[in-house]
C-alpha cells in the first residue's frame, strides 16, 4: 500500500455561501452623493420604486368574455315586488290531483269523453299491430345502440356505498323513441287523410301567468312532443257537475316555489295565423331522477296524475290568451287539449276542456278533466343471453293512444 500526501482541501461552495451571508448583513455607508445630486437639482429615486412600480390595471372588454352575473335582488331588471308562485317542469304538487283541481278550477270525471270511449271500444286493429308495438318497445328499451352512463344507483340500507356505474340507453332517448314509434303506427293506421292534418313539434315551451284569489301564478313548462292540428278539437257535449275538493288547512299554492324575479308574459310556440296551430295532444316524460318531492319521498300516483293535468292546463291557457287576450275570463268557445304522460312503461291519459280562466273560489264555471287510472304498457323488458324478453304486454294502451291521435 502506497502512502499519499494528506489533502486539506475544502469545498469552495460552502465558503461562498458563508461569504454571501456575511456580505448580506453589511450596511451601505452614506457617501454624500445623494446630497450633492439634490443640490444640483437631480431627483433621486429609490431603486425599489422603479423595480416594483405599482401599475394600475384597467379592465378591457374582450369579445367573448363571460359577462358578470346579475345579482338576484332588487337590482335585477326583472325584479317585481309582487311574489309569483312559479310552476315548472320539476315542480311537484304535494297535494296531488286534488291540489291540481283547486289550482286549475277543474272537476274530475273518471272516464274519457263518450266519443273517445266509443272509439276505443269499436277499434278493430289488425293482428300485425300488436307485433309492431312489441317490436317498438324492444327497439326503444333494449335494442338501441346508444350506450351512455346511467344515473347512480343507491342502496337505501347503504347510502354511502358506491356501486359500479352502469351503461345503457338514456331515459330521454327511450321515451323519445317509444313515442315516435307509437305515433308512426297510429299514422299508418289513420292514413294520409288524417296525418296531413297533424304537425309534430319536439320540445315545445309554453308559458302563462294567471291570478287566483290574490296570488300570482306563473307556469313555465316544456312538452317533449306536441301534436298540432289544422282545426281545434270539438268541445265535449253536455254539462258536468261536481265540487272542488277541500284542501283546508292547506293552500292550493303550497309546495310551489315563490320568486320575485320573473317575466309576466304569455308564450305559445306557434302564431295564431298558422294553419296547424291548434293544440291537439301533448306528450310529456316523467323522470324520477329529476322530478322529486322537496322532502325526498317518491312521487305518488296522484302527484303524477296532477302533473298531467297541470301541463294540459298550461297549454290550453297559453292558447286561450293568445286568441282572446290576457284579460279573458270565460272562454267564448272551449279549448280541448289531450295530455299523455309516460316514463317509458307507465302511461297516463287525460283530456282537459278549458272553459274559463277565472280560477277564483267564487267562479261558477268549471273546467273538465277526463282521465282514467294509469296503465302499464308492459311488466318487464330485458335482453339476456342474446334473447329479448317482454312480459305482460298490455294492448289496451295502444288502443287508447290510437284513439287520442284520431280524435278531432
Amino acid at each position: 500500500m502506497r502512502l499519499t500526501n494528506t489533502l486539506c482541501a475544502q469545498h469552495i461552495g460552502w465558503h461562498f455561501k458563508k461569504h454571501w451571508l456575511v456580505q448580506g448583513r453589511r450596511v451601505p455607508k452614506e457617501t454624500g452623493a445623494a446630497a450633492e445630486l439634490l443640490k444640483l437639482g437631480v431627483l433621486v429615486k429609490n431603486p425599489e420604486d422603479l423595480l416594483n412600480a405599482k401599475v394600475e390595471k384597467k379592465l378591457v372588454d374582450i369579445v367573448g368574455a363571460r359577462e358578470k352575473p346579475v345579482p338576484e335582488d332588487s337590482r335585477h331588471p326583472d325584479w317585481h315586488p309582487t311574489v309569483c308562485n312559479t310552476y315548472s317542469d320539476n315542480s311537484v304538487l304535494i297535494g296531488g290531483l286534488p291540489q291540481a283541481q283547486v289550482l286549475t278550477n277543474s272537476i274530475v270525471i273518471q272516464t274519457f269523453p263518450k266519443h273517445i270511449e266509443d272509439a276505443i271500444a269499436s277499434q278493430q286493429l289488425p293482428n300485425s299491430v300488436d307485433k309492431s308495438v312489441r317490436h317498438a318497445i324492444l327497439a326503444s328499451h333494449v335494442l338501441d345502440a346508444e350506450q351512455v352512463k346511467l344515473p347512480k344507483v343507491r342502496l337505501p340500507e347503504r347510502p354511502a356505498f358506491n356501486l359500479p356505474r352502469s351503461y345503457g340507453i338514456s331515459h330521454e332517448r327511450v321515451n323519445r323513441l317509444l313515442v315516435n314509434k307509437l305515433l308512426h303506427e297510429s299514422e299508418k293506421l289513420a292514413g294520409r287523410s288524417v296525418s296531413v292534418r297533424r304537425k309534430l313539434i319536439d320540445n315545445a315551451s309554453f308559458k302563462t301567468f294567471l291570478s287566483k284569489d290574490g296570488d300570482l301564478l306563473g307556469f313555465s313548462i316544456n312538452a317533449e312532443k306536441v301534436v298540432f292540428a289544422n282545426r281545434a278539437i270539438e268541445g265535449v257535449k253536455g254539462k258536468f257537475e261536481g265540487d272542488l275538493p277541500d284542501l283546508y288547512p292547506m293552500k292550493s299554492t303550497i309546495s310551489i316555489p315563490k320568486y320575485h324575479i320573473y317575466q309576466a308574459k304569455n308564450l305559445y310556440p306557434l302564431r295564431s295565423d298558422i294553419t296547424c296551430s291548434h293544440p291537439h295532444t301533448i306528450f310529456t316524460v316523467f323522470n324520477k331522477h329529476q322530478v322529486k318531492n322537496s322532502h325526498g319521498s317518491e312521487v305518488t300516483t296522484s302527484q303524477l296524475q296532477a302533473r298531467t293535468l297541470v301541463k294540459a292546463f298550461v297549454v290550453a291557457a297559453a292558447r286561450a290568451k293568445q286568441l282572446h287576450g290576457d284579460s279573458v275570463g270565460a272562454l267564448p268557445k272551449p279549448i280541448v287539449v289531450q295530455s299523455v304522460q309516460t316514463d317509458g312503461r307507465t302511461f297516463h291519459f287525460g283530456v282537459l276542456q278549458l272553459n274559463t280562466l277565472d280560477l277564483g273560489a267564487n267562479s261558477t264555471a268549471k273546467n273538465y278533466w277526463f282521465h282514467r287510472q294509469n296503465y302499464n304498457l308492459f311488466a318487464e323488458c330485458s335482453y339476456e343471453g342474446g334473447r329479448t324478453h317482454l312480459d305482460n304486454y298490455n294492448g289496451e294502451v295502444f288502443r287508447i293512444f290510437n284513439a287520442f291521435y284520431n280524435n278531432s
